[in-house]
């Protein structure tokens, strides 16, 4: 009895510890390996959120990533958007990971 219950314990730590790494290592992933795109244009609208006059004339809005410094950024700002998810999309929204301040042409 006692054999079967050390051997249910430490079957029990493993599965913590490889549960608890595998979260770990899935919450790193997740982030780094979801695939990002660029968009060029002027900053039409800030608040809780970017909108974005496209350089082909389209309107997206974007939610701030925790990395992105909305203090650098002013409406009118000629600007390229690094962003994750799919332009147009409502659910959810493209999330704008780096916006960096262009010159105008």
């Amino acid at each position: 009895m006692r054999r079967l219950l050390t051997g249910i314990l430490a079957a029990l730590i493993l599965l913590t510890l490889a549960a608890c790494g595998s979260e770990k290592t899935d919450a790193g992933n997740d982030g780094k390996e979801e695939d990002s795109a660029t968009v060029n244009g002027v900053v039409n609208c800030m608040g809780d959120f970017l909108v974005l006059l496209t350089d082909d004339g389209t309107y997206q809005v974007f939610d701030f990533g925790e990395d992105v410094d909305q203090g650098r950024l002013e409406e009118g700002n000629s600007v390229t958007v690094t962003y994750t998810g799919e332009l147009g999309s409502e659910d959810p929204v493209p999330v704008a990971v780096s916006v960096e301040k262009t010159d105008a042409v």
